[in-house]
């Protein structure tokens, strides 16, 4: 009579999946080679880094077009009445920084699992949580802060600058900066170059936010975002040249 035995999981399961992934994410480069699912990723990586960099670019002109009018800097009076005109608008500039937000954790992920070994790890692990404070906070500038006014809307403004420029931007900079950490050896020069500005003004825009100067805000943004758009692009020829 034959013993039974469980029923094991398929090798394609989503378990399996996900346990080769972190496999391949903790391992060191001689320690792994890519599973099947992972090479898939691997080869389409260039294009998640060129999806970042068209997101971004479309997400800081939605800034400058649909977004400064209603954000600090502008007068209370002027704000307000952006918001109760333009609410269309205020709603499609965040939704166009979310997806960015999704698309730069995405990039990340790419990196990481090319890269791998502790660093990698702990760089994933800061930029999900800072994908998480900005998930929420975009999401409370779209449907919280319009309703609000008098204290009740600085207060809430105050405390989304602060969650969005300062902890969101300053951990998704602190990761950027551990994965270039990571893939030192390995990236071209021209984005290790492009990374010291990128992590320079990232880090001024964290510090400008907490302090809530709008001024400082605007230029470090101003310098931030091309700067960040043309990393992603130059990481994106290079990921697709090594698929």
């Amino acid at each position: 009579m034959k013993k039974w035995e469980p029923a094991r999981r398929a090798p394609g399961g989503g378990f399996s999946i996900l346990h080769s992934a972190f496999c391949v994410l903790h391992s060191g480069p001689a320690q792994s080679t890519f599973p099947p699912i992972i090479r898939v990723v691997d080869t389409r990586a260039g294009s998640v880094a060129f999806l970042a960099a068209a997101l971004h670019l479309l997400a800081a002109l939605s800034l400058l077009l649909l977004l400064q009018p209603a954000l600090p800097g502008a007068a209370y009076p002027a704000r307000i009445a952006y918001l109760e005109t333009h609410r269309a608008a205020w709603t499609l500039g965040w939704l166009t920084w979310q997806l960015a937000a999704m698309s730069l954790l995405a990039l990340m992920a790419v990196l990481a699992l090319r890269f791998r070994g502790t660093v990698a790890v702990t760089a994933m692990c800061i930029a999900a949580a800072a994908f998480s404070i900005d998930f929420a906070s975009e999401s409370r500038y779209m449907g919280v802060l319009p309703e609000l006014r008098g204290d009740a809307f600085a207060a809430l403004d105050r405390e989304l600058d602060v969650l969005i420029g300062f902890a969101a931007n300053g951990l998704y900079t602190i990761a950027l900066a551990l994965l270039v950490g990571a893939g030192w050896r390995a990236l071209p020069s021209a984005a290790r170059i492009l990374a010291v500005p990128v992590v320079a003004s990232g880090l001024a825009l964290a510090a400008a936010s907490l302090a809530h100067d709008a001024r400082a805000e605007t230029i470090s943004s101003a310098v931030l975002f091309p700067l960040l758009v043309l990393w992603m692009i130059v990481v994106g020829l290079w990921l697709r040249r090594n698929a």
